[in-house]
């Protein structure tokens, strides 16, 4: 967002509003999370926070101005903020009994792997073909993992430990 904020014309102070749009979103949601999972199920809860995510990042090259972008932030605030909790919640009550605190430690690595490889990977195709396509790339792999997760719903069953 901050390259893309840039690229079109906008001050680093309304690109801190976008982004700081984003983690206020992330913060309210979580504030709604535990109703969210109580009436859906964490299942649906994640899979469809991803929809939004996906949804939100197909919209941000729509837009060039601050308050657009400000309000598509908010909207991916929203879906991330609910899809990363809630990942600790599934991995938990997924993982074998007594091997929770490794299924943990797996994803964290996961998550710290990504946080190399991802900016890295995704600067140079932002460099080379610009930032539409890094912004449909992650809309497909929120959705991606959206279909995923529910075929993993429908394998997993019932949680192992309540």
């Amino acid at each position: 967002m901050p390259s893309y904020g840039h690229s079109v014309g906008l001050s680093a102070s309304a690109i801190g509003v976008v982004l700081g749009m984003f983690g206020v979103a992330a913060f309210m949601v979580r504030i709604w999370l535990p109703v969210f999972v109580k009436r859906w199920g964490p299942d649906t809860v994640f899979g469809t926070s991803l929809y939004i995510a996906a949804a939100a990042f197909l919209l941000f090259p729509l837009f060039t101005n601050v308050y657009m972008l400000a309000a598509v932030s908010l909207i991916l605030g929203l879906g991330m903020g609910c899809a990363q909790p809630v990942t600790l919640m599934l991995v938990y009550s997924r993982a074998p009994e007594g091997r929770s605190g490794e299924a943990l430690g797996m994803r964290v690595t996961i998550n710290q792997f990504t946080h190399i490889v991802v900016p890295i990977v995704f600067g140079t195709l932002g460099s080379a073909f610009g930032v539409a396509p890094v912004f449909a790339i992650n809309a497909l792999i929120q959705a991606g993992g959206g279909l995923l997760s529910r075929g993993a719903a429908q394998k997993a069953g019932p949680p192992a430990h309540g």
